[in-house]
């Protein structure tokens, strides 16, 4: 018999992931690294807020350099209004300062390019381990206020 973090392992991701990135080989990389994963692009921040505006997208992988807004900037642009995204940020950059204003930011996680495929999946099982552990806790709190809410139940008492 499996046990339920197996099964997670085996199956593919069907959780949506927003990688953005103004690189087309960037794309080209991650889209082999994570074949068969629910994988949307933007190949800018502007274009991807756009996106987070219209869908439903639990997980971002941005580059942080980009033209226009870059990574850092957009993660906190993100931040402001859609606080649960877990943000993954990537960079080629070897700047010290990049990791820290990345976690500082609320990255959830910070990679280097070039990619590495194990790397990034373990990043993202990660995520979404916790993802589904909120799902878990959220739903056992709605339960509990659901019950708190509900009308005491009275018996009829025999009545002379």
């Amino acid at each position: 018999m499996k046990i339920k973090s197996e099964q997670f392992e085996m199956q593919t991701p069907t959780t949506p992931i927003l990688f953005v990135d103004d690189e087309p080989m960037a794309h080209v990389i991650i889209r082999n690294h994570l074949k068969g994963w629910n994988l949307k692009s933007a190949y800018s921040a502007e274009e991807a807020l756009t996106i987070l505006s219209r869908e439903y997208i639990p997980i971002v992988v941005t580059d942080v350099n980009m033209p226009g807004m870059d990574g850092i900037t957009f993660l906190q642009e993100i931040r402001k209004t859609r606080g649960m995204i877990q943000v993954v940020v990537v960079t080629a950059s070897d700047r010290i300062d990049d990791l820290v204003s990345a976690f500082e930011a609320g990255a959830t996680d910070f990679l280097l390019k070039p990619l590495d495929k194990k790397l990034i999946e373990e990043a993202l099982r990660n995520i979404m381990a916790k993802l589904s552990r909120w799902k878990g806790t959220m739903k056992a709190l709605y339960q509990k206020r659901k019950a708190e809410n509900a009308p005491e139940k009275v018996f009829p008492l025999d009545e002379d």
